[in-house]
C-alpha cells in the first residue's frame, strides 16, 4: 500500500510543478488564475484564496490551471484586466509554455540535487557472460564501451540508449582495453519485434559488497567491499563462488576495501575460513519411458526440500542426509517424482564464506565540481529530452511498437511503486525522467496540449487570429484523439499491470 501511494505521490509531483508552471507565469504575465486543480472531478479538498480555488480532486490523473477569462467564444466582449484574452499572444505563449518549461526544470532540479547526494551515473564498463553471443563476436569483461555506431557513450545509460535505438540488428562498437582502441560489431538482441534492442549477455561491472551476515570469528565487517579472490578478480556472486570452489581449500584469501571511522578507504588483504555445505548433483538424466533429457537438478542441504521429491531403490527420505546416505550406496532404481529416470550422480560440496553479498554497480567518477554537477543536471535534461523524441519518431515511423512503448498513468505508478524498494535514488532518478518526458510530450503541437495552444497563438502573433470554427473543430479533433488514445493506453496499462499478472 505505501508502494501504491508513493507511485501518486510521483505522479501527483510531476503534475502539480506542471500546473504550478502555468499558474507562475500566468501571473507573472498579467492573467488571473481561477481554478488550480490537482486531478479532475470532484474536489475531495479546496480552499479559496484572493478568488483562486486551491482543490485537489477524486481522480489524481492530471491536473489544470483555469483562467478568467479563457472562453475563446467570448474574445469580442470587453475584457476585464487579468482577464486570458486580455493580454496579447506572446504573453499567452508565455504561459502555455510555462507548463512544460517547469516539467523539465523539475527534471534538471531533481538531477542536480541526486548529484549533490552522491548519486552517479553507471560506469561503460561492462562485464559479459563467457557463454553469451557477446563473448563469441569479442568483447570481454572489463571493456570500456566509448562509442556505438560512432555516438559516443560516456555511461552505461549511454550504451543502452545507443543500442535500444540501434536500426539494425548489430552495432559497431569501439571499446577500450588495456590502453588500447578495439573495434566490435555485436549482435543486438530483441524480446520481440517493435521493442527496443538491448546487448544480451552483458551488464554493468558490478562490485560485490557485503550486507550482512558476517559469521563470528571472521575479519569482514559490513561494508567490505570484494576485489579479489584468491588473487583472481571477482565481479559477481557467481564468480565468487566458482573461485572458491576452484580449489578443494578450507580457507580462502581476500582482498577487500574498508572504510575507517573517519571514512576514508584503504585495501586490505583477509584470511577467511570456508564452509563446506554438501550438495548432490543429478547430471545426464534421462526420462525412461521417453528417453528424453532432463535439466541438471542441484541440490544443498539447507537450501530446499527437493530431496523429498527423490526416490531412490523405492524409498523417499525426510532428511537431506539421509538421502545423501542413500546415494551413496548402489542405486538399482531412480525415480524424481513419478518419472523413472538413470542418472550421473555426483556428491560434492560447495564451499562458501558464510556472508550475505550484494553486488553494487560502480558508478563513474565519484567527485565532481559545481559547475560539472550543473553541466551534468543539463546533459542529462537534454539526453532524456532527446530519448523521449527519438523514441516517439521511431513510434510514428512504425520501428517501435506503440503498446510496448508507451505508458499511461496507472503503469507509471505501478513502475513508480517498484522502484520505491530499489532506493530513493531510482524513485527519484524515476521523477525526473517522468517530469522530462512529461514536459515535452505536452509541446507536441496537438490541439488542446500546451503546444497546440502555443501553435494557435504563434499564428496569431505572426499573421492574424485564427477563426473561433477553426479553432474549435482542431480543438474537438485534438481531445477526440487523445481521449481516445488516454482509453486506449490506460487500458493497455490495465492489461499489463493487473490482468496480464493474475492471468499470466
Amino acid at each position: 500500500m505505501l508502494s501504491i501511494l508513493a507511485g501518486l505521490l510521483l505522479l501527483g509531483i510531476c503534475v502539480f510543478f506542471h500546473e504550478l508552471g502555468h499558474f507562475l507565469i500566468g501571473k507573472w504575465v498579467g492573467v488571473r488564475p481561477r481554478v488550480f486543480s490537482i486531478g479532475y472531478g470532484r474536489a475531495l479538498f479546496f480552499r479559496r484564496r484572493k478568488k483562486t480555488i486551491y482543490q485537489i480532486t477524486a481522480i489524481p490523473l492530471g491536473g489544470y490551471v483555469q483562467f478568467y477569462g479563457d472562453d475563446p467564444t467570448k474574445q469580442g466582449r470587453q475584457m476585464r484586466k487579468g482577464d486570458f484574452f486580455s493580454v496579447g499572444p506572446w504573453r499567452r505563449i508565455a504561459l502555455a509554455f510555462g507548463g512544460p518549461l517547469f516539467s523539465i526544470l523539475l527534471g534538471f532540479v531533481v538531477v542536480f540535487v541526486l548529484l549533490q547526494f552522491g548519486y552517479r551515473s553507471m560506469d561503460n564498463v561492462v562485464r559479459v557472460d563467457n557463454k553469451s553471443a557477446l563473448y563469441k563476436a569479442g568483447l570481454q569483461n572489463g571493456d570500456r564501451i566509448i562509442s556505438v555506431d560512432g555516438n559516443k557513450t560516456a555511461s552505461f545509460e549511454r550504451v543502452l540508449y545507443e543500442v535500444g535505438f540501434a536500426k539494425g540488428d548489430t552495432v559497431h562498437i569501439v571499446v577500450e582495453r588495456n590502453g588500447k582502441e578495439i573495434n566490435l560489431n555485436l549482435p543486438v538482441e530483441r524480446s520481440e519485434v517493435g521493442t527496443p534492442g538491448f546487448l544480451s549477455g552483458a551488464r554493468p561491472l558490478a562490485r560485490l559488497t557485503i550486507v550482512e551476515n558476517v559469521p563470528k570469528g571472521v575479519n569482514l565487517l559490513v561494508g567490505d567491499e570484494i576485489l579479489k579472490a584468491n588473487g583472481e578478480n571477482v565481479f559477481s556472486i557467481e564468480e565468487l563462488i566458482h573461485v572458491l570452489n576452484a580449489h578443494e581449500d578450507d580457507t580462502a584469501t581476500l582482498e577487500i576495501l574498508r572504510k575507517d571511522n573517519k571514512g576514508v578507504t584503504a585495501p586490505l588483504s583477509v584470511t577467511v575460513p570456508l564452509k563446506k555445505v554438501p550438495r548432490v548433483v543429478f547430471k545426464n538424466i534421462i526420462d525412461q519411458q521417453t528417453k528424453k533429457s532432463i535439466p541438471e537438478i542441484i541440490i544443498e542441504e539447507g537450501t530446499n526440500k527437493n530431496f523429498q521429491n527423490i526416490f531412490v531403490n523405492n524409498e523417499t527420505f525426510a532428511t537431506f542426509s539421509e538421502l545423501r546416505e542413500a546415494l551413496q550406496k548402489p542405486i538399482k532404481a531412480l525415480r524424481i517424482g513419478p518419472v523413472e529416470v538413470t542418472a550421473d550422480v555426483e556428491l560434492s560440496f560447495r564451499r562458501l564464506i558464510g556472508i550475505r553479498p550484494a553486488e553494487k554497480r560502480i558508478n563513474s567518477a565519484a567527485d565532481l565540481t559545481f559547475m560539472q554537477k550543473l553541466s551534468f543536471s543539463a546533459d542529462e535534461t537534454v539526453f532524456i529530452t532527446k530519448s523521449t523524441l527519438v523514441g516517439l519518431w521511431r513510434i510514428i515511423q512504425g520501428k517501435l511498437s506503440f503498446n510496448k512503448s508507451v505508458s499511461g498513468p496507472v503503469k507509471m505508478v505501478a513502475i513508480a511503486a517498484k522502484t520505491v524498494e530499489m532506493g530513493w535514488q531510482t524513485y527519484f532518478l524515476l521523477l525526473a525522467q517522468i517530469t522530462i518526458i512529461l514536459g515535452v510530450m505536452n509541446l507536441l503541437p496537438i490541439p488542446v496540449l500546451d503546444g497546440g495552444h502555443i501553435l494557435f497563438y504563434l499564428i496569431e502573433a505572426l499573421y492574424k487570429p485564427l477563426s473561433f470554427k477553426v479553432q474549435a473543430t482542431a480543438t474537438r479533433v485534438g481531445m477526440t484523439l487523445m481521449l481516445a488514445m488516454g482509453i486506449y493506453v490506460i487500458g493497455l496499462d490495465i492489461f499489463d499491470v493487473f490482468i496480464k499478472r493474475v492471468f499470466g
